[in-house]
Formats: C-alpha cells, structure tokens, sequence
C-alpha cells in the first residue's frame, strides 16, 4: 500500500481521535495551524479572523478529499471543478447482493464538498474541540461528519467523559459567529482566492509569491490588492487560467513545486516569488502551444 493509501486509509478507518488528528495532520498541518490561531478571534467576532478560519478550514477539507480521492477514487471521485462525488454502491433487490451482470453501479453524490464545508459553522463546538484543541479538534470533527456519508467510513472511539468546549460564548455571539462563517461560505471567490485554490497554496505560501506576510494577504482580501501588485495579480491569475485549461487540477500543485531547468532550475513557486511570473507565463504558454501542435 502506498503512503497516500496509507493516510487516506487511516482517516477514513483510524478508529482512535487523537491517532487520526495525527494522520491528518500530515496531509494539512498548516492549515490546521492556522485553525487553532483564527478560531477564537473568529468566535469573539473580529471579521479578519472568521476570514482566516473559513479559508483555513475550506483548505483542510479540500486536502483531505483530494487525499482520499486519489487513493480512492471508488469512494471520492474529485473532479476538475473540485466538486466531490461519493460513489456508494447500489445493492440489488435479491439477496442484498451487488450488481454484478455489468459491474456495481455507483450513486453520485454531487454536493459532498458543500456540505462538508457548511460543518464550518458547527465544528468549533465539538466535543473533540474540547479534547484534541481547536485546530486537531475541528479536523477531526470534519472527519468524522465526512466518514458517516462515505461507504467505508468508520465511526470514533469515543473516550471516557466528552465534554463541550468551553468557549464564553453567549447566544448572541454564537449566531454571530454563525453569520459570519456562512457569508464567508457563500462570497464569491477573490482573485487571489481562485489563484491559491488552483495552484495548491497556503495562505502563508501565497504571501510568499508576492513577498509579503499572510497577514498582509488577509488585509488585501477583504481591502483589495494594492496597485502595485495588480500587474503580477493579473499574470498570476493567467498562469492559474492556463495551467487550470491545460492540465488535471490534481496535477498543478505537483507541476508548480517541480524544478525545471526553464525557470533556472526552480520550481514555478520559486521562479515567481523571485519576480519571474513573466518568464514561468511565456514558458508555460510555449511548452503547451508545441504540445499541441506536435
């Protein structure tokens, strides 16, 4: 079994909470890092931090299915749009028996990725919050909602005396918390948004490109980027167009970490923070023109 199988297994399968906010952590260590930092200014309602959280969170559940999806795809199948398909096999009236006469028959469930992200909002009041902390403790609570609609999921241990998280919190703040999360949910994605999601990036990975703290980013994310950095913005995002048109969007986080000798033996990552994104665009552009014209 390979690694990826071995983690994918083990989140879907690992039956002990603290083991499996272990695997996860594997797979999206930062941005369950960044949960832990985010959620208790999220919760006491300051608007930069519920942002951080919800984009933190949308990472975590995008990496945990792409992990799983790609080892596998008889469970998750994540498309180039990255909507998530549960396959469930469908069982046959005799004997509860699956179809055999062409192959089992599979169930598409389109809306698995939204409705892993609307846990957002209840997540942080988990149990498991309060026994693993807020970031492994929200990474599991994912998980678990995840495991109890795909085939093969299996359910927690459950320890001794669970307890709620202690948040002083009151009803009030709650609903607002809730508000927050859900127009965070349902805004449109920001330019520097679409840019992350496609090429794979952390928030503090994206601040990077542009040679600036994530604090930095958040700030452009809800006041807008800042003239100066409108031009590379705009080649960044025709870098994420053609390589999102061209390529299985499984495959760009890879292609953009590897080093090439096109880009003086850096990755594409590294070529743009150095301020090349001009040369990795007219690179990308030519190596994909003679591809389709050979």
């Amino acid at each position: 079994m390979t690694h990826t199988a071995l983690l994918a297994d083990r989140v879907l399968r690992e039956p002990t909470p603290a083991k499996l906010a272990d695997a996860t952590e594997r797979i999206a260590g930062e941005p369950m890092s960044e949960i832990e930092t985010s959620l208790p200014g999220a919760l006491a309602g300051e608007r930069e931090r519920v942002r951080e959280y919800v984009y933190a969170y949308k990472e975590l559940a995008g990496a945990v299915l792409d992990e799983i999806g790609l080892a596998r795809p008889d469970m998750i199948l994540v498309d180039e749009a990255h909507r998530s398909v549960a396959l469930v096999e469908v069982k046959s009236t005799a004997g509860n028996r699956p179809k055999t006469a062409s192959g089992p028959r599979s169930a598409h469930t389109d809306w698995v990725t939204a409705a892993l992200t609307q846990e957002a909002m209840s997540a942080p009041f988990s149990e498991w919050v309060e026994a693993l902390g807020a970031g492994r403790g929200t990474a599991v609570a994912m998980i678990e909602h995840l495991r109890k609609g795909v085939p093969g999921g299996q359910s927690l241990r459950a320890p001794r005396e669970l307890r709620l998280p202690d948040w002083a919190l009151d009803e009030r703040r709650v609903l607002g918390f809730h508000r927050a999360v859900l127009e965070e949910l349902t805004r449109a994605r920001s330019p520097l948004e679409q840019i992350a999601a496609v090429l794979g990036l952390s928030q503090t990975e994206l601040a990077r490109l542009f040679g600036v703290r994530r604090q930095a980013i958040e700030q452009w994310q809800s006041r807008g980027v800042p003239s100066d950095r409108q031009e590379k913005l705009a080649t960044l995002g025709a870098i994420a167009d053609l390589l999102a048109a061209k390529l299985k969007r499984e495959r760009i986080p890879g292609v953009v970490r590897r080093k090439a000798d096109a880009y003086g033996g850096r990755s594409i990552l590294q070529a743009i923070a150095a301020g090349d994104e001009q040369l990795v665009f007219e690179e990308l552009r030519s190596a994909f023109d003679w591809a389709a014209t050979a």
